[in-house]
């Protein structure tokens, strides 16, 4: 296979063949426990959508969630937003449909699926880049799948396929292997083969459409490709002379906004871009995000001239804008009120708008039942990675879409576990902590010899001499794992006094030999008692009796 690449002429070098299916890079979603909806955030003319199971289509409205296996479908001159929760944004275009085959689904390598079917027209999306790699967002056309990773175009087609990148990196296989790639201004189209092709207009949604109308005439790719170019380059030019038609036909009192809509906010934050005309001196126009920015007056000149105004807002974590979705504008003077809103989509991967870190935490643990709470916080409105090690190595990786509670199951004995968790924008966070699993079980102190023995004492020494009477004291701590590193005391007392302590790290085997001084003509007890780190403990006792006084 080859790559074809055309420059604004019209010139390329090759082609490539294929049917198609077409795969690319992976786009995490998330784990613990994500939420598998979407969200409408906008609905245009008809928009209906029929649900699994159901045998008629209803009315999608604003605020309506998305559930997997729903069919969405539009009308002409219709369209439909609708955001997932770590920020991906899908817009369904006018005569279109769709159906949420997975979203936010857990596959069996431990991430996340969403795949989207295009059963008819083309979509326009904003995929989120994640850190993780086990997770895809796929779509699926009548000759191709694409997966996608942190990308912003479009998508489509029936008979003809066809994808523009704005940003990102798509990259399409065909099913002998062979691969090629476009990257952020480049269009790729074909059925039997794919021609691609850098374009000013790449990636834009109304772009779109016309391409989709071009390829509907079903004409060969050499007759297509100056069309397309020249499509391409009308675009530009309409572009520029929207903008220049909208500050001619401003009202006498009014506003507009050359800002394209949905705009796309990463570290150079938020721009409003348009004209305003007035002749009122105490007319304002006042730029709103959220619910804690409000702009100054943006009117600069009360002439009756046309003037343009652009306003940046910096948009993040730190000042709770980031989960915004519209910025509005609202111009009031000579008895005119009016206002505009452009949609915003916060790319919550962009390090200066996600600046805060996570937060992580093991809340308590209980080595009884060897169960640990952590939680990860700092993370609504986000998205990222928890990993988990023990002893240095990575035992989990999960995915997370909020704030979450968990139980971590702790490993028998004394390990070191290091939870750490990344976002959207790699902010990192970790704690590590040494837990303890110490399930309570039953065992026992086996005395060598006997509990109890009779002893015939040696004879009484000569006056000055010592009278003393040894001997060794010999038990067996027997523990199913055969682990001195699961107790926690060993305690030995002679007739009620100690003369063996030993805590945690002194003991070091579960094997004793001590030696011990008898007591002549009595019965000498020695108590034994073993405590587990579970609270467990096991006892013995061994006796020695000496009777007799022989010289």
């Amino acid at each position: 296979m080859f790559k074809k690449i055309l420059d604004p002429k019209g010139n390329f070098n090759a082609k490539f063949g294929l049917k198609l299916a077409v795969a690319v890079a992976l786009l995490p979603a998330l784990a613990f426990s994500a939420p598998a909806v979407g969200k409408v955030r906008s609905a245009l003319g008809s928009v209906e959508r029929i649900k699994e199971k159901q045998k008629d289509w209803s009315s999608l409205n604003v605020g309506a969630k998305i559930y997997q296996a729903d069919r969405v479908r539009t009308g002409i001159e219709s369209e439909v937003i609708f955001g997932l929760p770590d920020g991906s944004s899908i817009t369904i275009a006018e005569n279109a449909e769709i159906e949420m085959t997975n979203l936010l689904e857990p596959n069996n390598e431990g991430g996340f699926e969403t795949r989207i079917d295009i059963k008819k027209g083309h979509i326009d999306f904003a995929v989120r880049k994640l850190q993780e790699r086990k997770s895809k967002f796929v779509f699926k056309t009548g000759t191709m799948t694409a997966s996608i990773r942190g990308t912003e175009g479009y998508i489509g087609g029936e008979d003809v396929f066809f994808a523009g990148l704005k940003t990102g990196k798509l990259e399409i296989s065909s099913k002998s292997g062979q691969t090629v790639s476009i990257v952020a201004g480049e269009t790729t189209f074909g059925s039997d083969s794919l021609v691609v092709v850098k374009l000013a207009s790449s990636g834009d949604a109304r772009f779109a459409k016309k391409i989709e109308k071009l390829l509907a005439q079903k004409k060969p790719v050499k007759e297509l490709l100056p069309e397309i170019q020249k499509a391409d380059s009308s675009y530009q030019e309409q572009l520029k002379s929207e903008a220049q038609a909208a500050a001619e036909a401003l009202p006498e009192n009014g506003f507009s906004v050359s800002t394209t809509s949905p705009v796309e906010v990463c570290d150079q934050g938020l721009m409003v871009e348009g004209f305003y005309r007035t002749s009122d001196e105490a007319a304002t126009l006042i730029l709103k995000v959220g619910n804690s920015y409000q702009s100054a007056n943006l009117i600069r000149a009360a002439d009756g001239v046309a003037h343009s105004f652009a306003q940046k807002v910096v948009l993040n974590d730190e000042n709770g804008l980031w989960n915004v979705n519209k910025a509005t504008l609202t111009f009031m003077g000579a008895g005119v009120n009016s206002t505009k809103s452009v949609d915003v989509q916060v790319n919550k991967a962009c390090t200066e708008v996600n600046s805060k870190a996570p937060v992580v935490n093991i809340v308590s643990y209980d080595s009884l039942r060897c169960a640990a709470n952590l939680s990860v916080s700092e993370m609504q409105n986000d998205a990222g990675v928890v990993t988990i090690a023990v002893d240095g190595t990575e035992k989990s990786e999960e995915s997370i879409t909020k704030n979450v509670q968990s139980r971590l199951k702790l490993e028998s004995g004394r390990h070191e576990y290091l939870i750490k968790a990344k976002d959207l924008a790699g902010n990192e966070a970790e704690v590590s902590q040494v837990m303890g699993c110490y399930p309570k079980k039953h065992f026992n102190v086996s005395v060598i010899g006997g509990t109890k023995q009779k002893m015939t004492p040696p004879p009484v020494p000569p006056e000055g001499f010592a009278d003393i009477i040894t001997e060794t004291l010999q038990f067996r701590i027997k523990l199913a794992e055969n682990d001195p590193e699961l107790l926690y005391k060993v305690v030995v007392k002679q007739n009620g006094k100690p003369i063996l302590q030993e805590i945690l790290s002194q003991i070091q085997n579960l094997d004793y030999q001590i030696p011990v001084t008898l007591e002549r003509n009595s019965v000498n007890r020695f108590d034994i008692e073993v405590t587990h780190k579970s609270g467990y403990r096991a006892k013995a006792r061994k006796v020695y009796e000496v009777i007799g006084n022989v010289r």
